[in-house]
């Protein structure tokens, strides 16, 4: 049951899951939101903190080769909760990424996913068993109704704290993003989301840039 559950979980996960390495020409439509602030200049990139929209955007335009994150879940269900780490990797050229994460008290919730932007084909091995199909996920700077939360502290870099969802013709996914002023890159994010009586917070952090890593097709 609990399997099945999660299964539901990270269907509903892979509508709003973000796409740090995203490098598709999608337009990032109308995107409001109620920042604070107007212009801000840090490092080589300057923003107009009055329009998420296009931050997100330079922040897309502007993004990694690749990246690797430290990628943490904790799935909480009727029968406890359960902590799992790993690493989430995207690469640009091919556009995929690859989440693999394990969960020592609870082996049954150990997955491994990668996904390709451009086939929209997805596979996922949970339990050992392996699952493919087509879905569409929604990138991260396609973020629905971002909100400027303020301009914070990540590891020592000054970066913008911006919240909103993803996958909102899904209920949305609570999304918070932390892109670097200097750069634009965004260096930490955490997620989450409920379905079926299970919860699952996401982080993705300490990531690592431009490294050559690849992802094999899914």
């Amino acid at each position: 049951m609990m399997v099945a559950r999660l299964m539901a979980l990270c269907l509903t996960m892979l509508i709003g899951l973000i796409s740090l390495a995203a490098c598709s020409s999608t337009n990032s439509g109308d995107v409001g939101g109620t920042p604070q602030g107007s212009k801000s200049s840090g490092g080589t990139a300057t923003v107009d903190l009055s329009n998420l929209g296009q931050l997100l955007m330079l922040s897309h335009e502007r993004g990694p080769q690749d990246v690797t994150y430290v990628y943490t879940s904790t799935v909480t269900s009727p029968q406890g909760t359960a902590q799992g780490s790993g690493k989430a990797i995207f690469t640009r050229s091919p556009h995929r990424f690859l989440l693999d994460i394990q969960f020592p008290t609870a082996p049954s919730l150990n997955r491994h996913q990668i996904y390709d932007y451009d086939s929209k084909k997805i596979t996922s091995t949970v339990n050992g068993q392996p699952i493919s199909t087509t879905t569409n996920i929604e990138p991260y700077y396609l973020l629905h109704t971002p909100v400027y939360q303020g301009k914070e502290q990540v590891n020592g870099a000054e970066a913008y704290h911006v919240s909103g969802t993803l996958g909102q013709n899904k209920g949305g996914i609570a999304t918070q993003l932390w892109i670097r002023v200097s750069d634009l890159y965004v260096i930490k994010t955490t997620q989450h989301a409920e379905a079926s009586g299970v919860s699952d917070d996401l982080a993705y952090t300490d990531p690592v840039f431009n490294t050559g890593m690849t992802i094999p097709a899914p």
